[in-house]
């Protein structure tokens, strides 16, 4: 027994061994054991998340006292209407990634104001880049800049329902009113959807590439390969070629 708590106190003091690794690899070990931690701090926080309302991400750093000042007021106007600088952080939050209000004020171009499906789908996709984030934009509170700020939050879902569920929820209304307007268009430009394809399927489809040209919108403003084209040109272009593969003259 003496012996092994010997061992015990030995085992305990002793120093952790040095590295063998060159230092090149040595510093690749660790920033990859970062990385998981980071992630496992993000599957925690998430499990949290549904727990109990708690901010994540950029909300969890929001100053009562900043906010506050920034209207002329002291800290203890938001304890007075919140309760706490944590409820404040959690309900800003909540509001902040709620999108449903913005997404029932989309307004499609009508197709009937236009002769041809190629200008229509120029006037919409143009107007969907416009409505998404622009680099180095002014940090006001509109649709774009809150679907950036929204971004934040997207590794969470990855764990939590709380941010899962209802984004995917107002997802699924932006696709009913896509569905709405391409019903519209493809009718009143006398197309047929290609057999084995719905107009869901082209939603989800236009949805996809207009949220990824919106990811690089926020790194820049101008074609990813060729600057001397707006962003914009890859909606356009990309779009268009879901279009065309997708309709084909009503028989």
């Amino acid at each position: 027994m003496y012996r092994q708590r010997r061992a015990a106190i030995a085992t305990a003091n002793q120093q952790p061994r040095r590295s063998t690794l060159p230092k090149r690899e040595a510093r690749q070990r660790y920033v990859e054991i970062g990385e998981r931690i980071a992630l496992e701090q993000i599957k925690r926080d998430s499990e949290a998340l549904d727990d109990h309302s708690i901010a994540v991400g950029p909300f969890a750093r929001l100053d009562a006292n900043a906010v506050a000042a920034r209207d002329g007021k002291t800290r203890g106007v938001i304890s007075n209407l919140f309760g706490s600088q944590a409820a404040y952080q959690a309900e800003t939050m909540a509001l902040a990634l709620s999108a449903g209000v913005w997404i029932e004020q989309i307004e499609y171009p009508p197709p009937g104001d236009f002769a041809d499906p190629d200008a229509w789908l120029d006037s919409l996709f143009t107007g969907e880049s416009a409505r998404g984030p622009r680099q180095a934009g002014e940090p006001i509170v509109n649709y774009a800049n809150l679907w950036a700020l929204w971004l934040s939050a997207v590794p969470y879902g990855l764990w939590s329902e709380e941010i899962s569920r209802p984004s995917m929820e107002e997802h699924a209304r932006w696709l009913n009113k896509l569905e709405q307007v391409l019903e519209e268009a493809i009718g009143h430009f006398g197309l047929a959807l290609r057999e084995g394809t719905t107009v869901n399927d082209l939603a989800c489809a236009f949805a996809s590439i207009i949220e990824g040209v919106w990811l690089n919108q926020c790194l820049t403003t101008r074609h990813p390969t060729d600057p001397s084209e707006p962003i914009a040109t890859v909606l356009r272009r990309s779009g268009r070629l879901i279009w065309l593969g997708a309709t084909e003259p009503a028989r």
